[in-house]
């Protein structure tokens, strides 16, 4: 899973359905293979709670895959249901390794992944022609100063480094390794830098929903808290570090100043990691020979009541309420004074969030009980939205799938994320482990992250909620063995099930990669080839409207205008609100005289996405 987590996180968070498409279809292998071999055969030894979960997820998949009849854009429906069908492969085999691999193992792989991950992120910014990069390359110019690699996005990176904090945590707070835990705090600092330079605020509340989430679950609560007070410590000395570096920090890398900035950051941040890890190493041992004994229940009554006074006292002071006022105003246009990294943490804007929120509101207003379909919230958006600025998803999972799917699919999604965590939560208490401790909180902090970002899209992140969660989850033996689990029709069944969710990954993987040979012989000149390419990818993927795009820009390229408007009307049957099929079918028309369809086509095209700057003037 360690593995896994860095290919994916490593390939632009495994974002592209292709991508996601290669994690499916060896996801689903393992568990066919383990169905064969027997795995399924210990299903006494899972508890109801696993398994409920495991079928509302999966009904939520078939549910986006019935949407199909009523989305606008059946390609990108399907491209949901295949993801969907990833995290139910990783939520059983989370589930399944919970009872085959102990719990320090894999919480200490996915920790070392994380950490990994980090790391290259910050050696990215440090020492940008490590990794062969274009300086301050990312997907919106305008933001060059956030870092993203190798994740792609920003705020996916900063979440998905903070995941780390909760795993890290554990061992640290573990009595097994004494080695273990000084390793486990040196990369503290670098997970403390790579979310500063991501200037996400999302990911510090990760961070703190993680952290907090693992102190109230976690046995030891005492060695955890000296861990967390260890953690912050060291990260905001790195922070301190990173900060009188404007340069660095704002992504001017390619400069002489930004190299140098870079290299000293750098260094000093690397001594910071091996003192961390000094310092806790000569904690722990000083904690063993004096053998302290923990506080008494009044004392941790106190502490907890005091911090609880603290925050009471620090959300006061804040002024919520214009905090939440500021929140929910349009973002501001233009540069603000100072740091763009530090300005931007500190800042109450919501970046667009309550706007993006509020139009998967009104898509669910205007089909309550099944949505626009999967996919549709991005059309929706684009029509109906009251910004000008393109986004894809509407930066929360819930009110995502209340817009595109309706109350049907929100009650799925939810209630599979609920069963989940009460699973989690409850074997973490019950078997009294830091390391499953760990794990259902890294799962929770993902799951409250998906309320205000899109990193369920992200697969790099998503196998790490998931994954951890359904580990957390499976951790609870079942008290009560079902009687179809030592059925022998059991294995074959789970087997064929294997066999048919690597079917449609299969087709998105195939379709994908014919229509990227055929745009890459269309830019090549090769017409012949990129027609045969795309008519591939069309009788794979009959209900996706990309290869027919493809089709009639290959026939427009050589000058068969008709051709090119049959293939563009086709296209647009399979995704009638994608406004640039309407802009490009119309300069079609155009070309071939029909200046009345050019017209039409132009006017819905301005219809479906009345801010484009394709209508100006």
């Amino acid at each position: 899973m360690a593995g896994a987590v860095f290919a994916l996180s490593y390939a632009n968070g495994g974002f592209a359905a292709t991508t996601r498409s290669y994690a499916g279809i060896a996801a689903w292998w393992l568990l066919g293979a383990g169905a064969a071999i027997g795995i399924a055969s210990a299903r006494a030894a899972i508890d109801r709670l696993a398994l409920v979960t495991i079928g509302l997820l999966a009904a939520f998949a078939i549910w986006i895959l019935i949407s199909m009849r009523w989305a606008s854009d059946a390609e990108r429906a399907f491209a949901q249901f295949n993801q969907v069908t990833l995290y139910v492969a990783v939520l059983a085999l989370g589930i399944v390794v919970a009872r085959l691999v102990p719990g320090p193992v894999l919480v200490g792989g996915v920790a070392l992944a994380l950490s990994a991950i980090a790391t290259v992120a910050l050696v990215s910014r440090c020492f940008p022609s490590t990794f062969g990069l274009q300086p301050g390359a990312t997907i919106i110019p305008a933001l060059r100063n956030r870092l993203s690699f190798p994740v792609g996005y920003w705020n996916g990176l900063g979440i998905e480094v903070a995941l780390a904090y909760p795993l890290l945590l554990s061992t640290m707070a573990s009595r097994r390794s004494r080695l273990a835990g000084a390793l486990a705090a040196a990369p503290l600092p670098i997970l403390a830098a790579v979310m500063y330079l991501t200037s996400s605020r999302g990911a510090f509340a990760a961070a703190a929903v993680a952290v907090l989430a693992f102190l109230l679950l976690t046995p030891r609560r005492w060695p955890a808290l000296a861990a967390v007070a260890v953690a912050g410590c060291s990260g905001a000395v790195a922070i301190a570090v990173l900060v009188p570096n404007k340069a660095l920090v704002d992504g001017d890398v390619d400069t002489a100043l930004g190299v140098h900035q870079g290299h000293r950051a750098a260094l000093w941040i690397a001594i910071v990691c091996v003192v961390t890890g000094l310092v806790w190493a000569g904690l722990a041992e000083t904690g063993r020979r004096l053998s302290l004994s923990s506080p008494s229940r009044r004392t941790g009554q106190v502490i907890v009541l005091a911090l609880l006074a603290l925050l009471v006292a620090a959300i006061v002071l804040a002024h919520p309420v214009a905090k939440f006022e500021a929140f929910k105003r349009n973002p501001p246009i233009g540069h603000t004074h100072g740091t763009q990294t530090t300005t931007h943490l500190l800042n109450s804007s919501g970046s667009g969030r309550w706007q993006f929120w509020g139009a998967a509101v009104s898509e669910f207003q205007a089909h309550p009980l099944n949505g626009g379909g999967a996919g549709s919230w991005r059309a929706w958006w684009l029509e109906h939205g009251s910004l000008h600025v393109f986004s894809e998803f509407a930066h929360s999972l819930y009110l995502e799938a209340l817009g595109e799917l309706g109350i049907v699919g929100l009650l799925l999604i939810g209630g599979a994320v609920l069963t989940a965590v009460a699973g989690a939560v409850r074997s973490a208490l019950t078997l009294e482990s830091g390391e499953i401790a760990a794990a259902a909180a890294c799962g929770i902090a993902f799951f409250v992250a998906a309320a205000y970002d899109w990193v369920w899209q992200l697969a790099g992140l998503a196998v790490v909620g998931v994954g951890m969660l359904g580990f957390a989850l499976g951790a609870m033996p079942s008290t009560r063995a079902g009687g179809w689990g030592r059925s022998d029709l059991l294995r074959p069944v789970l087997a064929l099930i294997a066999v048919a969710a690597i079917i449609p990954q299969f087709v998105v993987l195939a379709a994908g990669s014919h229509l990227r040979n055929s745009q890459e012989a269309f830019t090549a000149g090769n017409a012949a080839r990129a027609r045969s390419e795309a008519l591939s990818a069309k009788a794979l993927e009959p209900w996706a409207a990309s290869p027919y795009l493809q089709l009639g820009l290959v026939s427009e390229a050589e000058g068969n205008f008709s051709n090119a408007a049959r293939w563009l009307d086709e296209a647009i049957r399979r995704s009638n609100r994608d406004y640039s099929l309407w802009l490009i079918a119309a300069r079609i028309e155009a070309k071939r005289g029909d200046v009345r369809s050019a017209r039409h086509d132009l006017a819905e095209a301005r219809r479906l996405n009345p801010h484009s700057t394709a209508f100006t003037g």
